[in-house]
Order: structure tokens, then sequence, then C-alpha cells
């Protein structure tokens, strides 16, 4: 019975993602172009969307470590999620970039404050066996979320007469549902003896979880804000309209990928996965850079939803396979905490870039970053490979 509660944290938790991102998506897509009509340039949408990731992203391993500390996940992912229902409605009242900022501070701080416990609980919900499928399945339904809220924000905003500040207001309703299904999982902690007695435990699992922190480092310094992806859209020629529908293509692609590759990981192991996303990647943004056509934007909209699948839940299995349950929470919120540190300056160089040199070298840029997270990986993995024989 105990282990059946336990799997319904996958759902529940899955559901709460679910209308969590169906209330961020009717948002998210809608803000690039909120933020030109307020006289925004690229720089600044770089800045704001580096900020807001990175100044929250030091809480994350504050928040991680303090959850493991006093052995909670609940308290933390409903106060997360919470943060982040009720902030962005103020959207509505903005008339400045600096008021965007604000509310996607406290978005991501939302975000922060719930990420490591809930991935350290749902990763203590399933065999170790079933962590790639646990994680694959909780990114699936984050991106049917993702889905419905683009879809949603397009019949509102008809019904609204493209006023956008409406939409930002109803955003605040699926939010809410999700705090509901908040109450329905069950916390699953480690007694603390055990705890204690595993707290030395150290080794070659340590050392891969830094050098795989390092290698997303340097490629997360050429993954900027998903906002420039909708800039070039735009550039290419997508209507204010189609925003929401194209965002729709990138989540299905998301949704059906990610539960493929969570799988494939439980059976193939994370390791070729990981590497195959770098590369893909890297491609994949290439092409972007190169992409002057829209019928070619739209394709590489899917295509790079498929990256998600690649990466996201598989990243989060492969940390819970190198890090010990007590240290989860901190584990993952040292690595979400690193990664949001760099979102600024990779966010900062793709506007700059983009300003000064056009789009194509800022994607160009992108994809070198990926190849360089690649090396590094590749190189760590051979060397672990060298001293294991």
């Amino acid at each position: 019975m105990k282990h059946s509660s336990k799997n319904k944290n996958i759902l529940f938790l899955g559901l709460v993602s679910l209308f969590t991102d169906l209330s961020s998506q009717m948002v998210y897509p809608l803000i690039p172009e909120f933020l030109v009509s307020i006289g925004a340039n690229k720089s600044t949408i770089g800045l704001i969307e580096g900020t807001a990731e990175s100044v929250a992203s030091v809480f994350r391993t504050i928040f991680g470590r303090w959850s493991d500390r006093i052995r909670k996940r609940k308290l933390f992912i409903f106060f997360g999620y919470g943060l982040s229902a009720i902030s962005k409605p103020f959207l509505y009242f903005a008339n400045f970039w600096t008021t965007v900022l604000l509310v996607r501070f406290f978005d991501r701080m939302g975000k922060a404050i719930r990420t490591p416990a809930r991935d350290a609980l749902i990763s203590m919900s399933v065999s170790p066996q079933s962590k790639g499928k646990a994680f694959g399945f909780h990114r699936a339904m984050d991106r049917i979320g993702a889905i419905g809220g683009p879809a949603l924000a397009i019949i509102l905003l008809q019904v609204f007469h493209n006023d956008i500040h409406l939409v930002f207001l109803a955003s605040v309703i699926p939010g809410l549902i999700a705090l509901l299904f908040v109450f329905y999982a069950r916390e699953t902690s480690i007694p603390r003896k055990e705890a204690q007695k595993r707290r030395e435990h150290t080794g070659m699992k340590d050392t891969s979880f830094k050098i795989f922190l390092v290698a997303n480092v340097m490629f997360t310094l050429g993954n900027s804000s998903n906002a420039f992806l909708i800039l070039k859209a735009r550039e290419t020629g997508l209507s204010v309209a189609l925003i929401p529908a194209i965002w729709i293509v990138y989540n299905i692609f998301c949704t059906l990928s990610s539960p493929v590759f969570g799988i494939l990981s439980d059976r193939l192991g994370r390791k070729p996965i990981i590497l195959m996303s770098f590369i893909y990647y890297a491609i994949i943004y290439f092409l972007f850079g190169l992409a002057e056509s829209l019928w070619m934007v739209w394709m590489l909209f899917g295509a790079y939803g498929i990256y998600y699948g690649l990466s996201e839940g598989v990243y989060r299995a492969y940390i819970a396979d190198m890090v010990d349950e007590q240290n989860r929470a901190t584990a993952y919120g040292i690595f979400n905490t690193a990664i949001g540190l760099t979102l600024l300056p990779a966010s900062l160089i793709m506007g700059v870039i983009w300003d000064r040199l056009g789009s194509q070298w800022a994607f160009f840029t992108s994809a070198s970053f990926s190849l360089f997270g690649f090396i590094i990986f590749l190189v760590s993995l051979s060397l672990t490979s060298k001293k294991g024989k």
C-alpha cells in the first residue's frame, strides 16, 4: 500500500506541473512581443530573462539543502508553486520592462523553491530502474500543460480582442488549480538514522556529478532564453496571432519525446542519450541561424521540442543515479543554481550579438558552446573508463 501511494506521487506531481505550465505558457510566449511593444530591445529582453533566472537560481541550492536537512518536500513544493501562481497575473499592471523583470523574478523564485524538493520526491517515489520513465512521464505532463497554455491564449486573445493584459490576468486560474493536487502527494523521506549512516558516502559518483555540472555550465552559455526563438520566428514573418501556435508545435514534440527517451535511458543508459542531446542541440541552433524562411522555422520548432525530450527528464534521472537520496535535493539545487546563474551571461551574449551582428551569428555562437559541453562530457567519460580499467 505504501509503495502504491509513492507511485501516485508521480501522477499527482505530474498534474501539478500540467496545470502550472498551462498557466505559465498562457503568458510566456506573449512576453517577448509584449516587451517589444513597450520599447524593449533584444539586449533588454536578454537582460530580463537572464537576470530573473540567474538571481532566483542562487536560492535553489539553499532551498534544496534546507529540504534535505528537515527531510520535507511538500512544504517547498506548495510554496514554490504558490509563488509562481500569484506572481504572473501582476503582468496585467505592467507598463514598463522593469515590472516584467520583477514578475519574472518572483515566478522564477517560485521555481527555485519547488524544483529541488519536487525532483527529489519524484526520484524517491520509484525504483532505481524506473527513474528515467518517471521523469519522462513528469516532463510529458508538464508539456501537455505547455500545449494547452498557448491554445488557451489563442482563444482568450480572440475573446479579449487581442488584449494581452487580460490573458495575463486569467493565468492565475490554472495556477491555483495546480496547488490543489499538491495536497494529494505523499512525503517519502529517508529515516534520520539511515541518512546519518550514509552521510559520509563519497567517491567517483561525486566526481561524475561535478564533471556533468561543468559540462552543462559550458553548454548553457549557449542555451539562452527561448524568448529568442520566438523573436527569430517573428523575424522570419510569423504573425503575433500565431506565436502561441508555434509554441504548441514545440511542446507537442516535447510531450511525445520525453517518455520515449526517458524509457530508453532506463534501458540503454543515460550517457549515450546525454551525449546525443549536446550534438542535437548544436545542429538545431546552427539551422536556426541559417533559417530565413518561415516554413523552416516551423519545422525547427518541432525539432527543438525533441531536444527537451532528450535532456530534461534524462538529466534529472542521471543526477539521481549519481547522488544518494539524503543529498538529492541539494544536488538538484546546486545543478539548477549553476545552470540558472549561467543563463544571465548566456542571454546577454545572445542579445548583444543579435543586436550587433544579427541573429545568424547569435545562433552560431550558441551552437558552438553546446559542442564545447559535449567535448567536456565525452572526455570525462573516456577518463572515467580508463580509471575503471
